[in-house]
């Protein structure tokens, strides 16, 4: 059955996206005061989420027919759910000025068949991480930009996490799609080193803990072994097991996030 719900568009065979769609809100509903409408903001993300999934696959495959009924239920769900959130909440709709032009260009990437290169990657991750900010952004009856409109913490989350899932795209590419591949080796454990840099300042500063800063250099040093043991065994590791290994490390990077607001 899950087969073949994936086949037909219901459920996203991404495995790695569940963690990149969902940490954000989650953190996000973390952050943000209580409203009853945040209820509504899942359902919107939720619903949202996999339109925009099998939406992808409908574009890459020209309007294919088995994709049509998930297309459409999860189009009429998510426009349910919006519809909802700008009646309660219409100041939510100035962040269609952020999400349009990301949208349309995942659209347009996918049109060409170009979703899984490494801009499409980072984009997707760009649109995801953001709505950590709009769950903070909820309730305040602001504007996004405005003064107020969204935390500086809320900021800081977002950042940490786009940077966090920015890192697991060229590492998947080593592992699956460019495997064996030096350049793609070099500059992924390049920009986990950099990262990893970054974090360390943050934690010699104080805005994030030395046990986050571990954890990034975990991350580093598995950027350098999961595609060296790859290669020695002669033997590619299979997507599922990269999603639940992405989970774990997943989960060490949220559990040290800094919750105490360093602002």
């Amino acid at each position: 059955m899950a087969r073949n719900a994936m086949k037909n568009g219901w459920i996203t065979d991404q495995h790695g996206s569940w963690a990149m769609g969902f940490a954000p809100l989650i953190f996000g509903l973390v952050l943000a005061q209580r409203h009853w409408l945040h209820l509504a903001l899942v359902g919107a993300w939720t619903f949202g989420f996999f339109f925009f999934a099998v939406a992808e696959k409908w574009l890459k495959f020209r309007f294919k027919p088995r994709y049509r009924p998930a297309l459409i239920t999860y189009l009429v769900l998510t426009n349910v759910f919006c519809l909802i959130l700008l009646i309660g909440a219409p100041h939510l709709a100035w962040w269609g000025l952020v999400f349009a032009p990301l949208v349309a260009l995942s659209f347009h990437r996918a049109w060409q068949k170009r979703e899984r290169e490494l801009t499409s990657r980072l984009v997707a991750i760009a649109a995801a991480a953001l709505i950590l900010p709009v769950a903070v952004n909820l309730p305040t009856k602001l504007p996004w930009f405005a003064e107020g409109g969204v935390s500086l913490h809320a900021w800081f989350f977002t950042a940490l996490l786009s940077l966090y899932f920015a890192t697991t795209v060229p590492l998947v590419k080593t592992l699956i799609r460019e495997s064996g591949s030096k350049a793609w080796f070099i500059g992924s454990v390049t920009t986990h080193l950099l990262a990893f840099g970054i974090v360390a300042v943050l934690g010699w500063i104080g805005y994030v803990s030395w046990l986050h800063v571990i954890v990034w250099f975990a991350l580093v040093i598995r950027a350098y072994a999961l595609p060296v043991i790859a290669q020695r065994r002669g033997k590619r590791f299979s997507p599922r097991k990269i999603g639940r290994l992405e989970i774990v490390f997943s989960i060490a990077i949220f559990a040290t996030l800094p919750f105490n607001s360093p602002f």
